[in-house]
């Protein structure tokens, strides 16, 4: 026995797949190349052998353009890369292309590329290249031609060679990537600069001066990421070429049995998403090559890597969508395209099969059409590749895909009748057209009601109704008559179609025994509820199990504005789409019925069109996801009210794979931003109770959930939490927040990513957010001064590059575990910001700055960040509990500190010159009517200034945060103070200044008789004094800042909301005691009521005489007596709740003793403990919060500076996502609190939710009646058609059994239904004998 028949045949296929891709032999680049331009309409072909360079139009392929120019010598060069740009327009108004080639080695490439980092540009000079032995090749070079001048344009990047790309251009720029052994070079073109270059023979020339000096600004290099790696029989430049896709670099990673592609931007520079596949035990990851496509609207992303398996990617936030795994180990897939606007996939697959008999690999290449959102068994076709599909001779515009052929000319391969006929792959059934003159025939009996057969002959309508139709009734919220068009669709009339005013039906007819069951397999509706927007049937073809209609839907402002709707039953329908769509309507439809028959029939019709969607939930889990991209139907069952459908597609049995049947969007299919389904959720919800809102947390619960694994779920949760608080729904972002997702989202994060400095100020914080460079790593810039100096450099000896350390490097310190905040885009505006700021304009703003505060940018709250919306609508602290939130704040509070800073040293100097003004006060001499200044004139007079600058200054910053805030908004304590503090210094200080002024003697102003100096002076000093008070109170309140103080003041103020409604009712009782007092004992002698003076003896020790003493009372007289007076008598009240008893045992009246016990029991004993309790509990609550207060306090802060003017413009940006370094022990505690209060809410829709709860199980009433037409599929190989979910058969098994399980109970419960109705038999016979018993004897 052979080596090769011991093995299994596992392992034999896994050799065969391997020496195949091994084969792969690199080979000179000879022959032709065509590149196409970003926008799809430019072609560009390149013929290696005779430099030979052709453009054309895509809309003229035949019309091939020669592009001379006579520098562009021949050249021998091993590899060769081709690139060109969309049209541009120079200065002087000439339409130009650019053409850019270039020539290098590839195998120099792939043996520098891993040690890419280490080589310096100044390795590649003069077209001579060296590498590690410093060995020397010549060829390396980028040709940048101008197709209107005919003429190379010289650049920076003559002198390098690799793979070239043009970015999609702006108006006035284009730029060009080139990508070689030292990184990433980013070579900007400007447009109005070309004619200029080509005069002066190079870009050099003209700013030769600047380069000597300055590095050059039109190149930037950056480093290649460092995920990025190759096999060991692939071309560096065949990958890259592969790898870049509509101005993206695609870079794949797989470690841990997580496969990783990250799309970077190469117009931004940045890295734009991140998709992540979790790969399960089994998975073997295929030895292909790295496959990616893009679709032409942007929306998806599909990717291969192996042999057999393509997984597609929604790209706006790279959710997986679909995977389809073929079983055939052999094959190979080249590459992909999507074409037909999208709604298909091309795929070029190359079959490998071991000839035992030959000992040879036989390859078989051929093309495989995979229809993504088709529901028929014929959605993967497949033909032999007999016209030599080659991917590097390929090229994508718009879905058209071109090829080059051997001759050099281009052509359209959707031109070959073989591609023609498996692109409308179509089963030929013969349909018969119906007249539908016909309607108007008035003989008939039932004129509303038409009934034709399969042959398009017309039925009576009588006949068929007394026989009984399968459908009579289609749409049961009709009151009267209505036009319905029926048609049978097979010989023995179990299908019928029937046609009423708003939708279009098909239903069949299930047999079983002696009954029956109407079962419906289709339903479309018009939604345009506008009487003028009914549709109207154009024509109508039926056939055997097949039909056609074609339907009018009006505008409804002009007629010939409509537009028409094809349906082609069963092939070219979405049952599934159109079937969530029909939900929607029926909802609308619901309270439109007169009686209870019609009330059966519709809840019948919304029961088998719920049957539909929950068959195709069951069926096909990828394909239910792509349906959703495309034509949003989980916006159609919100709308709908669907709560049992949603909750079981949001919902999934933990004993089961993890299916995600709902992947949540922002965009629409055409690329356009949409409400999305969460907010779509909310605005229903508007007027409803609380229990009819449980949608909205089903969707928040699922988001939530599934970002464990990633935050990429959410993107739409971001965007919706401002609109819950909007409609008044706060109480979903409270338990969001509690989600664990807020506290251990941890991410991967390479650690070069990282900087040092954040490493080490991660040990000293509790939560510390960074920055993360996401993008490419820009490299050191040098001029041609520092590149002369280094131009000698030798192996072993340290250049600038090895010098000079980069901010992102792989450090030795420990890095913890690196978090992500799962909001994406939460600190993004709605709208891109400039925050370049003109130079010129900076001092203008600067002066400004110095007599006017700076104002607000943005008046609309609309256009704020989803992170300042929910500080402006926020009053909690409680939504700051989670380590996310306090992230988010503690990376913003780094810029907006030193704002706060600003204003609290301005307010210092205010009070400041205040207590130097105030002090002054001292020194005045009041019975010589002038003055001793403590301080000289001129100091004074500076104090002044200064103190009514800073005052009116801060006094115009409170003006316009009320202009901005609002009122309501606006008035709060903090606030309060901040206006009070300022207000009450500059009064006292402007009535001191009038008192210096006027008591002057060489000041003369004329000054009213009435002036009494001694009064003023002591109204000033009281004031004087207050205003000290407030502003040393202002001081405190801005310490809230600061963690500790803080959490003190968050707990004052917490317990004085608390209880002031208390205090409120206490001073209502207190002044109640007082105003009594105050009738009792104003007037006492009119009552006859004396207070009872003491008497005292006094002894004279000199001569023994005595003298008796007695005490007098002035009734009159608040000092003998309180009450006499109305204020005076609620303070004395006031104090008995202190113990004060003043004045009371003077008075021997009984009211008096009654008043003070009352007063006692109640004010004191009652209501003093009842306080001292709600403060305790209030206190309680306070801290629980309390030390969250201060990220409130930074958050309310951070609002306000982000949304004032900035001359500088603004230091760090909004990035999609906030990482942050977690302390353990705190994240810990927090994942502990969290789980109590989940626990702990009172959920009151737990009722409903459980009520909600319906097993997706259905009836599989697919028969040959189903959309499952049977075909001749000799065609097309099983291993070609199987689907993404091998888990599908199993869950269905699982719901088999589930039915089983069902049946069982119900089969137990008739049993019990049965024994019981015999127990009751028997009852009702001993009754019945009872009674005939006692009629007898009274007989």
């Amino acid at each position: 026995m052979s080596e090769l028949q011991k093995i299994s045949d596992e392992e034999k296929a896994e050799i065969i797949s391997i020496s195949s891709l091994n084969s792969v032999k690199k080979v000179p680049d000879k022959g032709y190349h065509i590149a196409i331009s970003p926008d799809g309409t430019q072609i560009a072909t390149l013929n290696t052998e005779t430099l030979q360079i052709k453009l054309c139009k895509f809309d003229n392929l035949t019309e091939l353009h020669k592009v001379g120019c006579e520098n562009f010598k021949r050249i021998s060069a091993p590899a060769w890369s081709l690139a060109v740009s969309n049209e541009i327009t120079l200065a002087d108004g000439t339409v130009d292309v650019l053409i850019a080639v270039s020539c290098f080695d590839d195998e120099f490439m792939d043996n520098l590329h891993s040690n890419r980092r280490d080589i310096d540009i100044n390795n590649i000079r003069n077209n001579n290249i060296y590498n590690d032995d410093n060995i020397k090749y010549s060829g390396a070079s980028t040709w940048i031609i101008s197709f209107a001048h005919q003429s190379r344009i010289s650049t920076s990047i003559n002198n390098l060679g690799g793979i070239v790309k043009f970015l999609d251009n702006d108006s006035n720029s284009t730029n060009i990537i080139l990508i070689d052994t030292d990184g990433i070079n980013k070579f900007l073109i400007n447009h109005e600069k070309i004619n200029d270059i080509i005069k002066n023979g190079s870009e050099n020339d003209v700013n030769y001066w600047h380069n000597l000096f300055f590095p050059e600004e039109s190149v930037k290099k950056f480093y290649f990421p460092t995920k990025f790696s190759k096999r060991n029989y692939e071309s560096y430049s065949f990958l890259i070429q592969r790898s870049l896709i509509k101005d993206r670099l695609i870079v794949e990673n797989y470690k841990n049995k997580i496969q990783t592609v990250e799309i970077y931007n190469l117009k931004t520079n940045l890295l734009e998403i991140t998709l992540q596949k979790y790969e399960g035990s089994n998975s073997v990851i295929g030895k292909g090559f790295p496959c990616f496509a893009i679709s032409n609207n942007g929306s998806l992303f599909a990717y291969c890597h192996g042999a057999n398996t393509i997984t597609i990617y929604l790209m706006e936030n790279g959710l997986e969508i679909i995977t389809k795994k073929f079983s055939d180990t052999h094959a190979r897939i080249l590459s992909f395209y999507f074409i037909q606007d999208d709604s298909e996939l091309l795929i070029i697959v190359e079959e490998v099969t071991y000839n035992e008999d030959i000992a040879e690999n036989i390859i078989s290449p051929f093309v495989v059409i995979w229809d993504l959102f088709s529901v028929s068994d014929n959605c993967v076709r497949r033909i032999n590749n007999n016209f030599s599909l080659s991917p590097t001779k390929l090229v994508n515009s718009s879905g058209n895909i071109l090829i080059l052929t051997e001759s050099g000319k281009v052509v359209s391969i959707f031109e070959r009748p073989e591609m023609i006929k498996l692109l409308n792959s179509e089963i030929d059934v013969t349909k018969n057209i119906i007249s539908l003159d016909k309607s108007s025939d008035s003989s008939s009996a039932t004129p509303y009601y038409l009934i034709y057969n399969s042959f398009g002959e017309s039925l009576d309508p009588k006949t068929e109704l007394n026989n009984g139709v399968i459908m009579v009734n289609s749409e049961p919220w009709h009151n009267k008559l209505y036009k319905r068009i029926s048609a049978y669709l097979d010989d023995d009339k179990s299908i019928q179609l029937i046609i009423g005013e708003s939708t279009v039906q098909v239903w069949h007819e299930r047999k079983g025994g002696s009954s029956s069951k109407k079962v419906l397999d289709y339903i479309w509706t018009n939604n345009h509820m506008e009487q003028q927007r009914q549709m109207q049937i154009q024509s109508l073809e039926v056939g055997h199990k097949k039909f056609s209609l074609t339907l009018y839907i009006p505008s409804g402002i002009s007629f010939k504005l409509g537009h028409e709707i094809k349906l082609e039953w069963p092939e070219k329908v979405s049952n599934p789409v159109d079937a969530c769509q029909a939900m929607e309507f029926l909802d609308k439809k619901k309270n439109d019925l007169s009686d209870q028959k019609k009330q059966h029939e519709f809840e019948y019709l919304v029961q088998q069109t719920e049957s539909i969607i929950k068959k195709y939930l069951n069926k096909n889990h990828g394909l239910w996801r792509m349906f959703d991209i495309r034509f949003d139907i989980m916006a159609n069952l919100i709308r709908g009210n669907c709560v049992s459908l949603i909750k079981n597609i949001l919902s999934y049995d933990s004993d089961k794979k993890e299916k995600y049947l709902h992947i949540p969007r922002c965009y629409s299919w055409d690329g356009k931003i949409k409400e999305t389904d969460l907010e779509i959720a909310i605005k229903s919800s508007e007027g409803r109770y609380r229990k009819d809102t449980i949608i909205i947390k089903y969707l928040l619960d699922y988001y939530s959930d599934n970002s464990l694994k990633t935050s990429n779920w959410m993107f739409t949760v971001t965007k919706t939490i401002p609109l819950l608080y909007q409609y008044q729904l706060e109480f979903y972002v409270k338990e969001l927040f509690q989600k664990p997702c807020f506290g251990i989202s941890n991410v991967y994060l390479e650690q070069s990513k990282i900087r040092k400095k954040d490493v080490i100020s991660s040990n000293d914080k509790v939560i510390h957010a960074f920055d993360a460079n996401l993008g490419f790593v820009k490299r050191k810039k040098y001029n041609f001064l520092q590149r002369l100096i280094f131009k000698g450099k030798q192996r072993g000896k340290k250049t600038i590059s090895n010098i000079t350390s980069r901010e992102f490097i792989t450090s030795p310190l420990h890095v913890s575990q690196v978090f992500i905040v799962p909001l994406p885009d939460f600190t993004v505006y709605p709208e891109e910001i400039n925050y370049k700021q003109n130079h010129w304009m900076v001092p203008i703003k600067l002066l400004k700055l110095l007599v006017w505060p700076r104002g607000h940018v943005f008046e609309e709250e609309k256009k704020l960040s989803p992170f300042l919306r929910m500080i402006r609508n926020s009053d909690s602290a409680e939504i700051y509990d989670n380590p996310s939130i306090a992230a988010v704040i503690d990376y913003k509070w780094s810029s907006a500190k030193g704002f706060f800073l600003r204003h609290a040293l301005m307010y210092l100097v205010f009070a400041l010159m205040f207590s130097f003004v105030a002090n002054t006060i001292k020194d005045i001499n009041v019975s010589t009517q002038g003055t001793s200044l403590k301080y000289p004139m001129p100091l004074m007079v500076a104090f002044y200034v200064i103190f009514y600058w800073l005052g009116f200054y801060l006094l115009n910053t409170e003006r316009i945060q009320l202009k901005y805030e609002g009122v309501k908004r606006y008035f709060n304590i903090y606030n309060f103070f901040d206006l009070i503090s300022v207000i009450c210094p500059l009064l006292v200080a402007t009535a001191q200044l009038y008192y210096y002024l006027s008591t002057t003697p060489s000041i003369k102003i004329d000054l009213n008789n009435s002036f009494n100096p001694e009064r003023v002076l002591r109204i000033m000093t009281i004031f004087n004094s207050f205003s000290i008070l407030l502003v040393w109170l202002q001081f405190a309140l801005l310490l809230r800042y600061f963690q500790q103080t803080g959490t003190y003041i968050y707990v004052i103020v917490y317990i004085l909301k608390q209880i002031i409604p208390f205090l409120i009712f206490v001073l209502i009782v207190v002044f109640g005691f007082g105003h009594a007092m105050f009738i009792l004992l104003s007037n006492t002698q009119n009552i006859g009521i004396q207070p009872n003076g003491s008497t005292y003896l006094l002894n004279n020790t000199i001569n023994g005489e005595q003298y008796e003493m007695d005490q007098t009372f002035d009734v009159h007289s608040t000092s003998d007596n309180f009450y006499t007076d109305f204020i005076k008598s609620v303070e004395s009240v006031f104090f008995w709740t202190g113990g004060r008893w003043d004045q009371l045992e003077q008075w021997t009246f009984w009211p008096v003793d009654i008043y003070s016990i009352i007063g006692s029991i109640f004010l004191v004993t009652i209501l003093q403990n009842m306080l001292i309790a709600m403060m305790t509990g209030a206190y309680d609550d306070a801290t629980k919060v309390g030390k969250y207060a201060v990220l409130k306090y930074r958050a309310e802060l951070i609002a306000d500076y982000e949304t004032i003017d900035n001359p500088f413009g603004k230091k760090k940006e909004n990035p999609r996502y906030i990482y942050f370094f977690g302390n353990s022990d705190y994240i810990q505690e927090w994942l502990e609190n969290s789980e109590k209060a989940r626990n702990s809410h009172n959920n009151f829709l737990e009722e409903i939710d459980n009520g909600n709860i319906n097993s997706l199980d259905y009836e599989n009433d697919d028969d040959d009646n189903g959309d499952k037409i049977s075909r001749n599929m000799s065609d097309l190989p099983k291993e070609w058609h199987v689907d993404e979910d091998n888990d599908s058969k199993n869950e269905l098994s699982d719901n088999k059994l589930s039915k089983d399980n069902v049946k069982n109970e119900v089969k137990i419960l008739q049993d019990k239904i049965q024994s019981m109705d015999s127990k009751l038999h028997s009852m009702e016979e001993s009754i019945k004998n009872l009674i005939s018993l006692l009629q007898n004897q009274q007989k």
